[in-house]
């Protein structure tokens, strides 16, 4: 059975992690699958313990997708890591990753829209 595995970096706001997993919720639904999100650090769950229950689910293959703007050192090094050492616990499972969000049409529209939308006043 094939999952997929939403990471966020984490953070330290209620909010941030609200929308994060409402994120991971859509795109449970929408793709009627096993999807969890899980956070790098800071917030959990973190990614051990969302492998573990993807797994204990029956999934023995994990696409994880980063919830990630740019393909920077957590992309290359930090998460990486953190999956390999998680995968070597155990022996059949697969896990490979997807690339950031990085460049898309859409964002420059979202953006576009934040600009005419609710300003926050600092």
């Amino acid at each position: 059975m094939k999952g997929i595995l939403v990471i966020g970096h984490g953070s330290r706001s209620k909010e941030a992690k609200e929308a994060f997993f409402q994120i991971a919720e859509q795109l449970r639904q929408s793709l009627q699958g096993e999807v969890e999100g899980c956070f790098m650090e800071i917030s959990e769950p973190h990614i051990p313990e969302a492998v573990e229950k993807l797994y204990s689910k029956g999934v023995r293959e994990i696409t994880a997708l980063p919830y990630f703007l740019f393909n920077g050192i957590h992309i290359k090094e930090d998460i990486p890591e953190i999956l390999q050492s998680v995968k070597g616990k155990y022996t059949d499972l697969k896990i490979s990753m997807a690339k950031p969000i990085g460049y898309h049409e859409a964002i420059v529209d979202i953006l576009k829209e934040r600009l005419t939308g609710e300003i926050l006043c600092i």
